[in-house]
């Protein structure tokens, strides 16, 4: 759809599925973003005794991934990939993770990943919103 109208006027040329494309990339960047920032924060908060839960806390999208890092890490910790497009899973793939994160009848509960997931909450949507803009400059103008 173009209109264009004389000279006096601007003319305006519909461009919506660019617009579509460009949304789907602040989207897409925006989960990859909030992933990374709860993977860092339930790093720092799950229990350590031998270190390899923090390392095994990993990040997975559709198409990027982070690998295990840090001491105690083993290559084969990765975590499946979601299942839809724009979707992040944060998570560990070591068997006591759940044990650790709800704990058992015989210890108590060491929350990591969902206390991550409530600091995340409040940072998504500044991510969004600076993504979109710089996705969005020349329309912003």
């Amino acid at each position: 759809m173009a209109t264009r109208y004389n000279s006096k006027h601007v003319s305006q040329i519909w461009r919506g599925e660019e617009v579509k494309i460009a949304s789907r990339r602040v989207t897409k960047k925006t989960v990859w973003e909030t992933g990374l920032i709860i993977e860092g924060q339930a790093k720092l908060l799950c229990a350590v005794d031998t270190g390899r839960l923090a390392a095994s806390i990993t990040t997975q999208t559709e198409d990027q991934g982070t690998m295990p890092s840090g001491e105690g890490a083993v290559a084969t910790d990765v975590i499946s990939k979601p299942g839809r497009e724009q979707e992040a899973l944060v998570g560990t793939p070591v068997f006591y993770g759940p044990y650790i994160e709800f704990g058992t009848f015989t210890t108590r509960a060491q929350p990591f990943l969902r206390p991550a997931l409530d600091l995340a909450k409040g940072r998504a949507l500044t991510l969004a919103e600076r993504n979109g803009r710089i996705e969005f400059k020349e329309y912003l103008q």
